[in-house]
């Protein structure tokens, strides 16, 4: 690759940082608390869970640190699967995470009418065009989110530098609000009675039920830690920084997700917030405490949750399909890397494309196929882990084979709760029929670009040397 068809190498620590800490905290974060963590767990029980699961994840993190300082290239985990297991297991992780990583794009996006759904009703719901699945759809709304994906699209061909600053000024944005909001709502209600009971355990839920129910939600929680990878390539710094921004920006996440959620508990006693079925819980107890002023400011928080969500977001889709397109796992057009901006203008523009035809279909379709993802981010999971503990083992890496071990085990277990009937993250029957299409139709693209895919045995080690790569990996994987 030349010097004008190679990515610029732009992203600074703190730009990384906020791709991580800005993928991981989207709108949910502000809805949750109301509509999930608090009836499913209870406040302790959602702080006790989430802790949990960032420390899964973070050990998960230890791998994907591990592997990024000797595959210093994009396309992460498609990278790892390919190189340490071959074409067809590449095929299956890089197939899986398309999915997951786009649809949290047009999601965000519509997030944006939801957010005026709850700050200024009717503002932008004007035009009602039709409802599907029981949510209705609005012109002003479809515009409104197709002005934010065209405007992020434009601000990512034109270059990484602008969008990872973007990226670190609305995560820092977003981290500030919500550590105002928290100061203050603290300060004013600070009576801890209103905190009890600490779990969920109305219909003889047990505590460890309640706990579990919110780990069950790690791997939506935080999907997006995963985005630094992606953006391997790019980096103005050494690749041995990535585990600390990785566990930090989760450490961060986790710390976020719980302040929102107590605060949503402590104003009045968190069982009669819920028995009144507020329509936006967090949202009422901050107008209660800080008037008009809160919701302003969790309003900038939500907004800066969004567009950096939608940012990272079509970041690291672009770069997967990128990687994918190199080794002819995709059509080679997604491989361009635009001369004047270094950026791959043509992956971006198809994923603006397919994400402006999103929001048409009502954010509750989004929501199924959104739910699904949840499979294709922890198969990533487990697919870097296992990748890392077989590297680590070639190499001598005891330590690390064992951490990558226990990554594949943690991996497992969330796509248990994903697909195990009666487990808590078991998937609605919507989300099982949208994962079975998306896998039906990656089978069927998989057969239609094989002979191109496999018929070149040394497509990735070929793609590794060029950049370098060879000397850490090819002698190790490639020995035999």
């Amino acid at each position: 690759m030349s010097q004008e068809e190679s990515f610029k190498k732009e992203l600074r620590p703190i730009d990384v940082w906020g791709l991580a800490l800005g993928a991981i905290v989207g709108w949910g974060c502000f809805v949750l608390p109301g509509n999930a963590f608090l009836p499913k767990a209870g406040p302790l029980g959602m702080a006790i869970g989430m802790l949990l699961g960032a420390g899964i994840v973070i050990l998960i993190s230890l791998s994907y640190g591990y592997l990024i300082q000797r595959f210093p290239v994009s396309g992460g985990e498609f990278v790892y699967a390919d190189s340490a297991f071959g074409k067809i297991h590449g095929f299956i992780c890089g197939w899986a995470l398309i999915l997951a990583y786009w649809s949290l794009i047009p999601l965000n996006a519509t997030a944006v009418g939801l957010i005026s759904r709850y700050l200024f009703p009717g503002i932008i719901q004007v035009g009602k065009l039709y409802s599907i699945a029981g949510w209705d759809v609005y012109a002003g709304e479809i515009l409104i989110a197709s002005f934010f994906l065209i405007a992020l699209a434009y601000l990512n061909i034109k270059g990484v530098k602008g969008s990872g600053m973007l990226q670190t000024a609305v995560s820092l944005i977003l981290v500030g609000s919500i550590v105002a909001v928290t100061a203050i709502v603290l300060f004013q209600c600070h009576d801890f009675v209103n905190l009890t009971p600490a779990f969920q355990t109305d219909g003889g839920r047990s505590k460890f039920a309640c706990i579990f129910a919110v780990v069950a939600m790690t791997p939506w929680a935080f999907i997006g830690f995963d985005c630094i990878p992606q953006a391997a390539e790019e980096y103005s710094f050494s690749h041995k920084k990535s585990l600390f921004l990785m566990i930090s920006a989760v450490l961060v996440a986790a710390l976020l997700y719980i302040c929102i959620n107590t605060i949503t508990a402590i104003v009045m006693p968190w069982q009669d917030l819920l028995a009144q079925d507020p329509f936006w819980a967090t949202g009422m107890v901050i107008q209660m405490t800080m008037g008009n002023a809160g919701l302003f400011l969790v309003g900038l928080a939500m907004l800066c949750a969004v567009i950096s969500g939608m940012n990272a977001f079509y970041l690291s889709t672009s770069r997967l399909l990128y990687a994918m397109a190199q080794v002819n796992a995709l059509p080679n057009i997604f491989a361009e890397i635009d001369p004047k901006y270094g950026t791959p203008k043509k992956s971006i523009l198809f994923v603006m494309a397919i994400s402006l035809i999103a929001p048409w279909f009502g954010r509750e379709v989004l929501g199924w196929i959104v739910d699904m993802t949840s499979v294709g981010a922890s198969l990533a999971f487990t697919y870097t882990t296992a990748s890392a503990a077989k590297l680590a083992y070639q190499h001598g890496n005891r330590f690390q084979s064992v951490v990558g071990a226990l990554g594949v085990v943690a991996g497992l277990f969330f796509l248990s709760l994903l697909l195990i009937p009666g487990m808590p993250g078991f998937l609605s029957i919507q989300s099982r029929i949208a994962l079975a299409a998306w896998t039906i139709m990656g089978i069927v693209f998989f057969f239609c670009m094989r002979n191109k895919y496999l018929g070149n045995k040394d497509d990735m080690d070929t793609i590794l040397h060029d950049k370098g790569v060879e000397e850490t990996i090819c002698p190790v994987l490639c020995q035999e």
